[in-house]
């Protein structure tokens, strides 16, 4: 499965809201770097770290653009999400970069 593959299925997991099929895109030592600085490693901290936000539901994104090179691929990703406690919905765009270990989505870098 090329790194592109595996973007694509995470972004439908995603979409599903289904964790299960989510975190199975994921290499087991994967790492999410978040303003330069790694904010989760390992996949249990993954797992964790997306669980709530799954359980709850009311979010969605999709990609316009990507470009994919060798083990990496960096989309352009437009999301949105419903805020729990208002129900108002926020919105934005991030430029995403993931790269493959393994077969697996090993590091994701997300820039604002």
């Amino acid at each position: 499965m090329t790194v592109a593959d595996l973007a694509a299925r995470q972004l439908a997991a995603y979409n599903a809201h289904d964790l299960d099929a989510f975190v199975a895109c994921y290499h087991p030592e994967v790492q999410v770097w978040m303003d330069g600085d790694v904010d989760v490693e390992g996949i249990e901290a993954f797992r964790l770290r997306y669980a709530a936000m799954f359980a709850r539901g009311g979010f969605g994104a999709s990609v316009p653009e990507r470009i994919v090179h060798s083990t990496h691929c960096v989309d352009l990703e437009h999301w949105w999400r419903l805020d729990a406690e208002t129900g108002e919905r926020r919105q934005g765009t991030v430029l995403v970069h993931y790269t493959e270990r393994d077969g697996l989505l090993h590091t994701v870098r997300f820039f604002d």
